[in-house]
């Protein structure tokens, strides 16, 4: 809408003013468009950037494993092998699929 009228604009000065002076006023609507443009672009670029790290920060889950010790060592659950045994607590979701070992 802001181009076309920018563009009615452009031609109307260009009709009455001649050259120079008639193309100011168009000009600069496509100026103040193009600046609009660029910033909102950039606002919602970053605004995605962050709630995709968001995103990826909440999928995060810690959990406890055995790894053939006696020890427990804190892991993410994108980081299990085969052979893990992972402490389940009451309210935890289940990071993977699994056997029950004791309950």
């Amino acid at each position: 809408m802001l181009c076309a009228a920018a563009v009615v604009s452009i031609i109307i000065g260009y009709i009455q003013h001649g050259l120079p002076d008639g193309l100011i006023e168009g000009t600069s609507i496509l100026i103040a468009l193009n600046i609009i443009i660029f910033v909102n672009s950039g606002n919602n670029y970053l605004s995605e950037k962050r709630l995709a790290d968001l995103v990826n920060l909440s999928e995060k889950q810690m959990v406890a494993v055995f790894r053939g010790s006696s020890d427990s060592e804190t892991i993410d659950a994108n980081d299990l092998v085969v052979g893990d045994l992972v402490v389940i607590e009451s309210g935890m979701k289940v990071p993977a699929d699994m056997l029950v070992v004791s309950g």
